[in-house]
């Protein structure tokens, strides 16, 4: 590898990681589609010659981190034919070939430079819709991948130059909105915006330096991550995250993960999870490694350059035939917002363990809205064009709470890293519909010490349709929340998905009257959802309503400022039954803190939590922090920083065994933790300290019976 002066090296080095962002400025400027322009659910790269990440634009992160996957398989399946030369463009949507699910186009497109190939850049969007059985691709009731729609495996797009429009004419004739057409017309710009520009680069500072520099940064990152694993405490922790409803069935499956820190590695084991669904949960290996790597850029790696050297310092194990390392034929539409978001939740809470046990506690964070609900709407425009739309304001989920402030409300997805939502007039512009209401959702953060972030709830008639609409939902985690919260603090809020009949709102709309503004104001007869809901009329009289998970919280909600939790109240954050319920503070009449009924309260809560009185005591000492009320002395014994008491032991990780362990339901977390659906076999687990209830650690028990078993094949370390 040629070496780069270190003032060229930093000069090209940005100049790469622009032109990353710069693609992806490019593809929403020249797009049709309001998926990619409000909700910027696309992605940009710029790739080594045998498709090495080496910047990726600030985008949808898991997007950006299967590129590579796809460059090697066009390199694989199309260099000798149909040949890789200057001026092709390839594309590709075959989760069987590293994308992540069908709606997710990739087209990526070599650069040469005197006849060397030097590189490779990428885009990748999601789709308005991919001709399967269901409008929008989300393909509930799919059995197979062969149903889920248009599965384009490596296939020159432009050659040498020329754009084939017999691809782009065999695209358009598979689906129902040509918004598609033109989206992939905004990829092929990008894609000439990213080549010229590299080419450019070459020829002011010459081939050598480019490729030195991309190469340089790789193992810039890798070394660096691999300092910061250095200096990290060796141990091992597991999670388990769960996935409600297949298409098919109100299964649970069960995602489990364990994190092993050695040394300058990571080792992160899915060997437990459920096998593969029938239904369209799964994804490809291309999604777990895109999950685990979102995961860990953003907890381990939020301040180094994205890209593969961190990859390098991973080792991946999960046996095939599981729901998130799926075997063909299963399908996978649903991938995005199942396996992939619940991987990174279980990953998440590893990676949240190994800081916190490492002491770093200020880089600690709860989850964030742990999955999506993504309703899809279909018809004609108001133009008598054909359309099919998914409504993106679940992008707004929760931010999960930190060691120290809250989350930040409707503060996005954690994988988007551009987070956006649709400007609702632009929506009501183009498609026969009307937003009732689209707001912050009360109750929805995860109580904690610190609350997690807001997520956000909507409703939505259909106006001025020209033709008959129909409506599908698609999300996980209705049954029960995903957003766990840390030492002590409580999950966020679970998904719903509803529809209203009966409601008087057409005759609002008629008599020009005011609309609800909420929920509880609709009126008529509500019918709850399955997460994912096959494809209905959208009649006229019926509203249909959605929200989506919120952050989760840290520590203990009842050592939460109770001026706080007023200021919650105040702002519609928090309910007054959820502030007395789950935070133990009184608020009176006047809108103040009933300081002696708050007083009461809170030590009746901890007495509850313990069937009697605390013992009480005062920490004695100044043990190494863990996080929360949790402490280490050098005799390896896990403290209650709060009184004192002995609650574990540190060996490899925290074990809490000598705590109360109580199992709640789940509404003891707040409203909206799944408690709508019935009872689904979910409890909350809250462990306490014995001598003075203070809450150390939250998360969901799971009545494992009722499970879709684990896979009984061995798990392979994946390359």
């Amino acid at each position: 590898m040629t070496a780069v002066d270190p003032v060229t090296f930093e000069v090209l080095w940005h100049k790469l990681a622009q032109l990353a962002e710069e693609m992806g400025i490019t593809y929403f400027r020249t797009t049709g589609s309001h998926i990619v322009i409000t909700g910027t659910d696309a992605s940009s790269a710029i790739m080594t010659p045998d498709g090495e990440a080496v910047a990726v634009g600030p985008y949808i992160v898991t997007q950006a981190n299967v590129l590579p996957l796809i460059v090697r398989s066009v390199i694989e399946q199309c260099s000798e034919d149909p040949g890789i030369n200057p001026g092709d463009v390839f594309i590709c949507n075959d989760p069987y070939a590293g994308a992540i699910h069908q709606q997710d186009v990739a087209t990526v497109a070599p650069i040469f430079h005197d006849g060397e190939l030097i590189g490779w850049v990428g885009t990748s969007g999601h789709q308005a819709d991919n001709g399967g059985i269901e409008p929008g691709g989300f393909a509930v009731g799919a059995k197979e991948v062969h149903q889920e729609g248009l599965r384009i495996p490596p296939v020159k797009l432009t050659d040498a130059g020329v754009v084939r429009e017999d691809i782009l004419r065999w695209i358009d004739n598979q689906v129902r909105d040509p918004v598609v057409v033109l989206d992939v017309r905004a990829q092929l710009a990008t894609l000439n915006v990213g080549v010229t520009r590299m080419q450019a680069l070459c020829e002011t500072y010459g081939a050598p330096a480019v490729l030195g520099t991309m190469r340089g940064i790789l193992d810039y990152s890798e070394a660096r991550f691999s300092d910061r694993l250095a200096g990290l405490t060796d141990g091992r922790w597991s999670s388990v995250q769960y996935i409600d409803h297949d298409g098919h069935e109100p299964d649970i499956y069960r995602i489990s993960c364990t994190v092993t820190k050695r040394g300058r590695r990571l080792e992160i084991d899915f060997t437990g999870s459920s096998a593969n669904a029938a239904g369209v949960i799964n994804s490809t290996y291309a999604g777990l490694h895109a999950g685990v790597l979102s995961a860990a850029y953003v907890t381990l790696a939020f301040d180094l350059p994205w890209n593969s050297g961190v990859r390098r310092c991973i080792d991946l194990i999960a046996a095939p035939g599981t729901v998130n390392n799926a075997a063909y034929p299963a399908p996978v539409t649903m991938a995005t917002i199942s396996a992939v978001i619940v991987t990174i939740d279980a990953v998440w809470t590893c990676l949240t363990e190994l800081l916190l046990q490492s002491g770093i506690e200020v880089e600690a964070m709860a989850n964030w809205s742990g999955t999506s609900l993504a309703p899809t709407f279909t018809g004609v425009t108001r133009g008598g064009e054909p359309f099919s739309h998914t409504e993106m304001s679940h992008f707004g989920g929760g931010g999960g709470a930190r060691s120290y402030k809250d989350g930040v409300d409707t503060a996005g997805i954690v994988f988007n890293t551009t987070p956006n939502i649709p400007n609702i007039e632009s929506i009501e512009q183009d498609f026969p519909v009307l937003y009732l209401f689209r707001r912050q959702l009360t109750d929805s953060g995860g109580p904690g010490t610190h609350r997690g972030g807001l997520s956000g709830e909507l409703a939505i008639v259909t106006h001025k349709s020209t033709a008959p609409m129909e409506t599908l939902f698609a999300g996980t985690g209705a049954y029960m929340p995903n957003a766990i919260g840390v030492r002590g603090g409580l999950p966020g809020c679970a998904v719903r998905a509803l529809r209203v009949h009966g409601s008087d709102v057409r005759a609002r709309l008629d008599a020009r009257r005011a609309v609800p503004t909420r929920l509880g104001d609709i009126g008529g007869d509500i019918e709850f959802l399955d997460p994912k809901h096959p494809r209905e009329e959208f009649a006229d009289a019926d509203v249909w309503y959605h929200n989506w998970q919120a952050g989760g919280g840290y520590g203990d909600p009842l050592e939460r400022d109770p001026e706080r939790v007023l200021a919650d109240v105040l702002d519609l954050a928090v309910s007054r039954p959820t502030a007395e319920h789950a935070y133990g503070v009184v608020i009176g009449a006047d809108d103040r803190v009933d300081a002696a009924a708050t007083a009461r309260c809170r030590e009746r809560a901890r007495r509850e939590r313990l069937g009697g009185e605390p013992a009480g005591g005062a920490a004695t000492g100044t043990p190494r922090p863990l996080g929360g009320a949790l402490g280490t002395n050098d005799d390896g014994e896990v403290l209650c920083t709060r009184c004192g008491t002995v609650v574990g032991s540190l060996d490899e990780r925290v074990e809490l065994h000598a705590v109360r362990e109580l199992l709640l339901p789940v509404d003891a977390a707040g409203p909206i933790r799944g408690q709508d659906y019935g009872d689904r076999g979910f409890r909350l687990r809250m462990q306490v300290c014995p001598g003075c209830a203070v809450a150390l650690h939250a998360d969901l028990a799971y009545d494992e019976s009722r499970l879709v078993a684990p896979v009984s094949a061995p798990a392979e370390v994946i390359a």
